[in-house]
């Protein structure tokens, strides 16, 4: 009996011990998935119920999937004669999902969604590994609930899909520092180049940390180090540009038109629009000093002729083998000498209502300064937890200390310190063409060190309570203080936000000051503080609800919050556009073209309405010199093009193409359709 009793007395400790320990993975796990729940809530909640996203890009994913060679060089139209103007992969997913479940909103938004939702799951792993669960758990949160990455994974541009695969890339990175394979470091490199092939530049944004990371933490010798990532970056380069070059070395007459570059060139592509015209560099590509002609907007594509003579059916199968036709050759000289609006007027915004922002420009994204991420226009996007970061890390360092060779956590805030402080100052200081929803590149470092301050704030109260209980004060306090401020420019929630957010940091400062005095202070601390951090997330958690619940997007250029789409940027045809439409197929045939545009945001609608080609002779902005007035002239001869609609900007742009429209075409009166700006030109008699 005394030998039972004892080992009854022996075995309580370790009983309580492992019951415990199941007790907390099943609250973690309760609590990730939650997290998840939100976020996933947040991101499909009516996903594509309201548009079917950026028509640029829907239409790039429409006609891909009318051919193979369409799918290939991801043509704008159906007709092969433009590129879109980003590389394929992102477009590639979203083929795959539309094929599955239509070309729709909800099937062109899906991968982007999910990518999100993955995001939260992976980030939460990455930082459990560095510092715990309860930090994990912060962390994820904090990304589940970034305003600018809710708006940008509910829509169709591609770069919710880039993040989540910089995110593998970082995995990858981080398990070729603890494990020391060669291979981690591979595959994180050829991630990072799938990433390019999503948005080419963008991509490589969080590259010096991720190359920081293993230059300083990997087990292995300075010098093999060195040698490790002078091979990885040969995997970088070869993945990264393998389209592009396959693209380039294609003869132009049987591929389609690169679009938006200036010399129809993927690798020109890559240096210029979606290179130097994102850092604000655009005069280095031209004579003179001057900025060249087509800085189109990222939204964006130029378009081809085909070549004349070449008609025949437009494949409507889903991936078919490519017809015979090709594109035709396009004048790959420069631009006209005609500029380019890259930011046009735009209306103001009065705060406590909805927003209306078009293209580019002050408006959207604000003027370089050390205040723009903390200032309106981008403040709302993904500032708000960004002073718990940023005062954060000199707190990790401090609690951590120095050693070398460098711990989990140091290498862990390498990565994250390293990813965000760069991209900070590009975002603030950068003069070149950006949009607001690219700041979804500061979710995941801002998250994880979101995670990493609340690790540290946890490991001071546990040594010195009353300094923990003073730094938590001070960095949820200021962080809440600056949501307040913020949110006074919508006076419909101002009030409840301030009573939400401050209730809560009330509640668990007194919570972490009565918490002492109890036996397992440290976790209830942990407790206690998390109720503190609760009380930073209150905002952003109601600027990613806004978003969700917004009926009216602004699709083409993605907004947290408020913000609603630009009517001169429609997703759909307008009721004038419907007569132009009926008119259009009655004198048509189905194997031509339906008619001709300046701009690719002009012929999305129509593609999208028809699937049927729709050629845009001045890229997206109507900048580009993608067909000249004799190519034209050419293909109506051919038959391949009988109609052109022409808006007050043709005889801005093209001037040559206008003059000849005035000659030789004849502008029809659509039966039903009021006065317009757009002019509908019948070139039958030129032919």
């Amino acid at each position: 009996m005394a030998e039972s009793g004892l080992f009854v007395t022996e075995m309580q400790p370790k009983t309580r011990e492992r019951s415990g320990a199941h007790t907390r993975q099943i609250g973690i796990a309760l609590a990730l998935g939650l997290i998840v729940l939100l976020g996933a809530f947040l991101r499909f909640y009516k996903l594509g119920a309201y548009s079917i996203g950026n028509a640029y890009y829907a239409a790039t994913v429409q006609s891909t999937l009318t051919s193979w060679h369409n799918f290939f060089f991801v043509s704008f139209e159906p007709g092969g004669s433009v590129t879109v103007d980003k590389p394929p992969l992102g477009f590639w997913v979203q083929a795959a999902s539309a094929y599955v479940f239509g070309v729709n909103g909800f099937a062109l938004a899906f991968p982007q969604a999910l990518a999100g939702v993955l995001s939260i799951l992976l980030l939460y792993v990455m930082v459990k590994r560095s510092f715990g669960a309860w930090a994990g758990l912060v962390a994820a949160l904090a990304l589940a609930i970034t305003p600018v990455a809710v708006s940008t994974e509910r829509n169709n541009t591609v770069d919710g899909l880039l993040l989540f695969v910089l995110l593998l890339a970082a995995w990858a990175f981080s398990r070729a520092v603890r494990s020391g394979r060669y291979r981690f470091l591979l595959l994180g490199t050829f991630l990072i180049g799938l990433g390019f092939n999503i948005k080419m530049m963008q991509a490589f944004l969080p590259l010096p940390a991720l190359y920081g990371l293993y230059l300083f933490g990997a087990p292995h010798r300075w010098w093999k180090r060195i040698v490790h990532l002078a091979g990885a970056t040969i995997l970088l380069i070869a993945v990264s540009l393998s389209w592009a070059v396959i693209v380039d070395l294609t003869p132009p007459e049987k591929r389609p038109f690169i679009g938006s570059s200036q010399t129809n060139s993927v690798l020109e592509l890559i240096v210029g629009h979606n290179g130097v015209s994102r850092l604000g560099l655009q005069r280095l590509l031209s004579p003179g000093g001057q900025s060249p002609a087509g800085s189109n907007d990222p939204c964006q594509v130029p378009p081809a002729a085909r070549q004349p003579g070449q008609s025949g059916p437009f494949p409507s199968e889903p991936f078919p083998q490519p017809s015979g036709r090709q594109p035709g050759v396009v004048p790959s000289g420069p631009l006209g000498s005609v500029p380019r609006s890259e930011n046009p007027p735009q209306p103001p915004s009065g705060p406590g209502g909805s927003v209306t922002l078009q293209t580019g420009g002050s408006n959207e994204v604000g003027q370089p300064g050390w205040l723009r991420l903390f200032t309106a226009p981008l403040v709302t996007e993904a500032s708000w937890l960004l002073p718990v970061a940023l005062l954060g890390i000199p707190l990790v360092v401090a609690v951590i200390g120095w050693r070398w060779p460098l711990g989990e956590k140091h290498l862990s805030l390498l990565l994250w310190a390293g990813w965000l402080l760069p991209e900070l100052v590009y975002f603030t200081f950068n003069s070149g063409l950006f949009h607001a929803y690219y700041l979804i590149m500061l979710g995941p470092p801002v998250a994880a060190l979101v995670g990493g301050t609340a690790w540290a704030l946890a490991q001071v109260w546990g040594k010195r309570p009353g300094l923990g209980w003073v730094l938590a004060a001070l960095i949820a306090g200021g962080t809440v203080a600056f949501q307040v401020v913020t949110v006074r420019a919508w006076p419909g929630y101002v009030g409840w936000v301030t009573v939400a957010s401050l209730s809560l940091l009330a509640l668990g400062l007194a919570a972490m000051a009565l918490v002492r005095c109890v036996q397992r202070r440290f976790w209830g601390g942990r407790a206690a503080l998390g109720i503190v951090l609760a009380g930073t997330m209150i905002a952003p958690l109601l600027w990613s609800g806004l978003t969700t619940w917004n009926t009216n997007p602004d699709v083409w250029l993605p907004r947290a919050g408020l913000h609603t789409i630009d009517r001169d940027r429609r997703t759909e045809l307008s009721a004038e556009q419907e007569k132009v439409l009926d008119y259009l197929l009655k004198h048509t045939e189905p194997d031509s073209y339906l008619v001709a545009t300046l701009s690719a945001t002009d012929a999305a609608p129509y593609i999208l309405e028809t699937q049927r080609p729709v050629l845009t002779f001045g890229g997206f902005n109507g900048g580009d010199d993608v067909v000249d007035v004799g190519e034209l002239a050419q293909m109506v001869k051919e038959g391949e093009l009988r109609f052109v609609l022409a808006g007050q900007e043709l005889a801005h742009r093209k001037p040559e193409i206008s003059g000849w429209l005035n000659d030789y075409c004849r502008v029809v009166s659509v039966p039903g359709r009021s006065r317009s700006l757009d002019v509908l030109y019948d070139c039958d008699d030129a032919g």
